[in-house]
């Protein structure tokens, strides 16, 4: 059987593919190519008897058939259904417009069919790290994983709220959002800093590193307690930095006031090792001593002889605990001064000496990177460096569009509020984009490459 080969689109079966969301804008350009120059790129397909299943290729499938080709060429592969399905998964990986979501449910499927983090990261490019971080996405409840589809959830606050526990995500969802009329519709611009959502998860969400989670999440802290717990033969700690109890699971961790940090070269004898459960540091590996009645290095003395003169590694011991509890005091009040005196102070700064602040390319492309424009934007409007001065408006009403677009009539409301009237003729019957205007002074987007169009 010839690799390579013209086939009849009849004869192709399509797979259950595991991508969520395709842009009809861009099936539709693609289609339009495929009138003009045919289909470039083989798809990627296996026998199936008589007939073949589709391994990679969807859009370019759909787009000839939507143009009525009767025939599109295809690279045979004569491997399994497990083959193909992990095939098929890695290639939808390699999209660019592939969303974390997609990339959550392919990491999960591909753990399943038995591969390991250390392989997917190898095979992806990626860090173990980030590919831990997006496979606990599958642990978001729906309208998590919803508000992340839609870009009103971003993605570094999606993957913090993932480590908090289902039945809590509700609440923490909570403190990403401050909606000025009470139960109204989520929304970006409603989004408080992502240091109000780490803080509540800090104090109100216990970590437990023994847990099927944190093997997931916190991989690194994980083994770290499992190899201290085997060498010792005894259980870790549970500490808090606070001190007062705010978890609701029992047995409580040991509260700020009751525990020493005991590291160091000459350690303690009664030194155990904890992790920090609840408060600042969270996830945090260490060793404490909790012995109050033994311990004079970090405890002092009893108290019946209290009144001794202090011995000088008593003195060392206790000016090193007040040094450390200085230390939080001074970084929890300078956290404090910032949030409540300097953030304000600042932003009224910036506000005032930029109140003249002309339009210009640097602060137009500044304001477009952090719109986080993407390929879709560069195909539409072009590079933002080449921009001229009578484009920025269109600019940063595509790149505002882009983040309403992952709903139909999410978009077509941010459209009247521009002005812009978007029909249901107009998103029923879509034509190929008369771009004359918007990309005859921009080379880049007028010559985008038929290899990107047909990815």
């Amino acid at each position: 059987m010839r690799e390579f080969r013209e086939l009849s689109i009849d004869l192709i079966d399509e797979s259950n593919n595991i991508r969520r969301s395709f842009s009809e804008e861009k099936l539709q350009e693609l289609a339009a190519s495929i009138r003009q120059r045919g289909v470039l790129k083989p798809i990627l397909v296996r026998p199936n008897g008589d007939r073949f299943t589709l391994i990679d290729g969807w859009r370019r499938l759909s787009a000839a058939k939507a143009t009525e080709c009767r025939t599109i060429p295809v690279r045979v592969r004569d491997i399994d259904e497990n083959a193909a399905e992990e095939e098929m998964i890695i290639a939808n990986l390699h999209h660019e417009d592939v969303t974390p979501l997609d990339e959550a449910t392919s990491f999960r499927r591909l753990l399943d069919k038995g591969r390991t983090v250390d392989e997917l990261a190898a095979r992806l490019g990626k860090s173990k790290r980030y590919v831990y971080q997006v496979l606990a996405l599958n642990r978001l409840v729906p309208e998590a994983q919803d508000l992340l589809a839609r870009d009103i959830l971003p993605l570094n606050y999606a993957m913090k709220l993932a480590t908090v526990p289902a039945e809590r995500q509700a609440e923490g969802l909570e403190h990403c959002f401050r909606p000025l009329f009470g139960k109204e519709e989520r929304r970006r611009d409603q989004l408080e800093p992502l240091a109000e959502l780490t803080g509540w998860i800090e104090k109100a969400v216990r970590l437990d590193p023994r847990s099927e989670d944190a093997k997931v999440l916190l991989p690194e802290l994980a083994d770290q307690v499992a190899a201290a717990e085997q060498e010792r033969d005894a259980g870790v700690l549970a500490v808090s930095t606070l001190h007062f109890h705010t978890d609701r699971t029992d047995p409580k961790p040991i509260l700020a006031k009751s525990w020493k940090p005991a590291e160091g070269k000459e350690r303690c004898p009664h030194a155990r090792p904890a992790v920090i459960a609840l408060g600042e540091g969270q996830g945090t590996f260490l060793h404490v001593c909790i012995a109050k009645k033994t311990c004079e290095k970090h405890w002092g003395k009893p108290k019946a002889a209290k009144e001794s003169i202090p011995t000088d590694a008593e003195i060392e011991a206790d000016a090193a605990r007040k040094l450390q509890e200085a230390a939080w005091a001074r970084q929890r009040a300078a956290e404090e001064r910032w949030r409540t005196t300097l953030r304000p102070h600042a932003l009224g700064l910036i506000a005032s000496r930029t109140a003249k602040l002309p339009w210009s390319r640097g602060l137009v492309t500044t304001l477009l990177d952090e719109l986080n424009i993407d390929a879709t934007f560069t195909e539409l409007v072009g590079r933002p460096h080449g921009l001229p001065a009578r484009r920025y408006p269109q600019a940063i009403a595509v790149a505002l569009a882009l983040r309403h677009s992952w709903r139909r009539e999410e978009l077509v409301k941010f459209a009247k509020r521009l002005g812009v009237k978007l029909t249901a003729k107009d998103l029923s019957e879509v034509a190929p984009a008369d771009t004359s205007d918007a990309t005859a002074t921009d080379a880049d987007a007028a010559g985008a490459s038929e290899a990107s169009v047909q990815r």
